[in-house]
């Protein structure tokens, strides 16, 4: 048995791959919130649907069509502060320690 400890994560790489995570995310999010803002945005306005069908559906596509940018851009920024205060923390208690077994 051997022990490890993360003393320090990398925070631009942290920020990547957390990134890298919640745009994917953002991407599998997008058809659900678009189906449903648009029906919900319709619904809301049927009284005015004939002369205003387009419109919501049309602010809906455009909020579902960044939503993985905004989600991979608020990813990278947590990912980075995440990692900024897990190294600031580790310092303090020494990291996190977690133990492999080598049976080979």
């Amino acid at each position: 048995m051997k022990r490890h400890r993360i003393k320090h994560v990398p925070p631009l790489r942290f920020g990547i791959v957390l990134g890298l995570i919640n745009g994917f995310i953002g991407l599998l999010v997008t058809p659900v919130v678009l189906i449903t803002l648009g029906a919900a945005a319709t619904a809301a306005n049927s009284q005015y649907a004939p002369k205003l069908l387009g419109i919501p559906w049309l602010f809906a596509g455009a909020a579902s069509l960044f939503m993985p940018l905004i989600h991979a851009v608020g990813g990278f920024l947590i990912g980075v502060l995440l990692a900024m205060i897990y190294n600031f923390a580790a310092r303090w208690t020494g990291g996190i320690e977690f133990v492999t077994d080598e049976d080979e």
